[in-house]
């Protein structure tokens, strides 16, 4: 099967989210399974000391599955026929994240959620847009990943700094190939962008706790103590 066959011929017919069908008994060709690079971008410095845990992103309805995503004009969600992400979109946009955190150096350490550690910084994700949005048939897609990131400190593990990636490209052609280099330009503009936000906001929390200053543990009981030495001293008899 070629991957060069136009959005016409390759639009399927069924839903997204439909778990329907089977193809035993069929004589339908294998999907041809595409991945996608980590990004590319400059180092971020200093990196944020501790550990940085990613879980695994959210997704918006529609997009919590290995196919690739289409949005038509009449609102309606489709998939390429024959053709699928290594991963459900969920799993292969945390993996990118890894490889992607890493690669910057915007934390000392970059884990993921599957493992039995625990980290400093939590990141959870959500991915409001990865698709690829056609205004006529035929004509050339636009592609449109959007990813909301939500950044957690400990202990509390309340959300410290929030940002949103955004990020878009128009395929060259409406042909497969050059369809998913579209997703891969927009999520690395997207996922730039989260990542330069979130990790200034991390860099701004330890700014702060650096310049707090300790306090003492018995800062609130010395000046009652010091009080009742004193009223015991003027209630003492005089000898």
């Amino acid at each position: 099967m070629k991957h060069t066959r136009t959005v016409v011929a390759a639009l399927a017919l069924v839903p997204v989210l439909a778990g329907c069908g089977s193809l035993l008994g069929s004589e339908a060709a294998p999907d041809v399974v595409y991945q996608l690079r980590a990004v590319d971008a400059p180092p971020l410095a200093p990196p944020v000391a501790g550990e940085l845990v990613v879980l695994r992103p959210l997704a918006r309805p529609g997009l919590d599955t290995d196919r690739i995503v289409v949005a038509l004009p009449d609102r309606q969600l489709d998939a390429y026929r024959g053709s699928r992400w290594s991963a459900r979109t969920p799993d292969l946009v945390q993996s990118l994240l890894l490889d992607g955190l890493r690669a910057r150096g915007a934390w000392r350490t970059v884990l993921p959620d599957r493992g039995e550690f625990r980290g400093r910084w939590v990141l959870q994700t959500e991915i409001r847009d990865f698709q690829a949005e056609y205004a006529s048939a035929g004509a050339a897609p636009v592609v449109r990943v959007t990813i909301r990131g939500e950044l957690g400190h400990a202990p509390a593990r309340q959300p410290v700094a929030s940002a949103v990636g955004a990020g878009e490209a128009r395929a060259s052609s409406d042909r497969m190939r050059d369809v998913v280099a579209a997703f891969e330009a927009a999520y690395a503009q997207a996922v730039t962008k989260l990542v330069d936000a979130l990790h200034a906001g991390a860099l701004q929390v330890e700014a702060a706790a650096a310049e707090s200053p300790a306090r003492p543990a018995n800062a609130e009981r010395t000046p009652r103590t010091g009080a009742s030495n004193a009223s015991n001293a003027s209630n003492a008899p005089t000898p």
